[in-house]
């Protein structure tokens, strides 16, 4: 059985609004409703490999699997652009990190978390 050594990692992770965003107090980040979508880009050698990955959402270090993922190529060969839904939160100061995971052999492999980034729920 072949053992995967390294998950991709994420990197340039993005805030996706499918609507207007207001502004949030400087240093709380960005304000949201719930309904936008959480981006990054995926780094994978192929779509092939892509398709291999499964994705954790941690809010404020909570772990969740990401939901309704969708990724299309990027502008540069080897990343592609992805989106998920958010998981519920309540409503204040939160932390978001995605992580990208494989499970080999029923053990889950996770890449390093994403950069942080701030939002202030509605």
């Amino acid at each position: 059985m072949r053992t995967r050594s390294f998950v991709s990692f994420v990197s340039f992770v993005s805030f996706v609004l499918s609507g207007c965003g207001s502004p949030a107090t400087p240093g709380s980040g960005e304000t949201i409703t719930g309904s936008e979508r959480f981006g990054w880009d995926q780094p994978a050698a192929d779509a092939g490999e892509l398709a291999s990955f499964r994705y954790a959402l941690y809010v404020d270090e909570a772990r969740s699997e990401a939901a309704d993922v969708s990724c299309e190529p990027g502008p540069s060969s080897g990343r592609f652009a992805c989106t998920s839904r958010l998981p519920a939160m309540s409503a204040g100061v939160h932390t978001l990190q995605v992580a990208a995971f494989v499970i080999d052999a029923g053990v889950v492999r996770e890449s390093p978390r994403s950069a942080i980034v701030r939002v202030v729920k509605r």
